[in-house]
């Protein structure tokens, strides 16, 4: 039984896994069993008993969502030993900011971003692209052909913040949070890259 209440709810293309944060009927006899006392069901009743059950279902959801049935597992990967121009193509070409950084054994070695790139070209400073293209004005020249020919390892982010395929939404929305980034590389138990997955990934599937 659902109850009128717009779904959160996606198909997921990698495990054909329905997500969903629908109420249902667990969730509301749930909320009915957590207050205090037996109460007529009034418009503010229910307003109380939805919130709670709305919350339960919530909850539910973080709990249930995991890390392999959000990732995309088509993941555009780089190595340590590949020059920072080589990197540069394969991002610009995959359409993405970032990418992990992986040996032969597919395990996540660090991850390189467009911030790692920008401040190696910095000189190790944090800055934005107008710091860069200032500082290529009063050089007389792009200030990338200093680095393109850095190995990735040189450049790169290392130990890479990853996440395990089976943690849930909430642990995967934590662990962004607190270690302020932007992607997360997916991996088995061993470290190997299953997938990845970014900061949109979860606002989507929450929406």
């Amino acid at each position: 039984l659902w109850y009128g209440i717009a779904p959160m709810e996606e198909k997921n293309a990698q495990s054909g896994k329905t997500l969903s944060a629908a109420l249902t009927d667990e969730d509301v006899m749930g909320a009915m069993k957590s207050l205090s006392s037996y109460i007529d069901i009034t418009p503010g009743d229910f307003r109380e008993l939805y919130g709670v059950a709305f919350r339960l279902a919530v909850e539910r959801f973080t709990r249930s969502v995991t890390a392999r049935d959000i990732m995309n597992a088509d993941v555009i990967t780089v190595t340590p030993e590949e020059t920072l121009e080589d990197a540069v193509k394969a991002m610009s070409d995959g359409g993405v900011s970032g990418a992990p950084v992986t040996g032969p054994d597919r395990k996540v070695l660090g991850m390189i971003s467009e911030k790692d790139i920008l401040m190696r070209m910095l000189g190790g400073k944090s800055g934005s692209i107008m710091t860069l293209m200032t500082g290529c004005l009063r050089a007389g020249g792009c200030m990338c052909m200093r680095v393109r020919d850095l190995p990735v390892r040189d450049v790169m982010s290392s130990p890479a913040v990853t996440v395990r395929a089976g943690a849930n939404l909430a642990e995967m929305a934590d662990l962004l949070a607190r270690r302020k980034v932007n992607r997360l590389p997916v991996t088995d138990d061993e470290g190997r890259l299953l997938g990845i997955l970014a900061r949109n990934d979860i606002v989507t599937v929450m929406m």
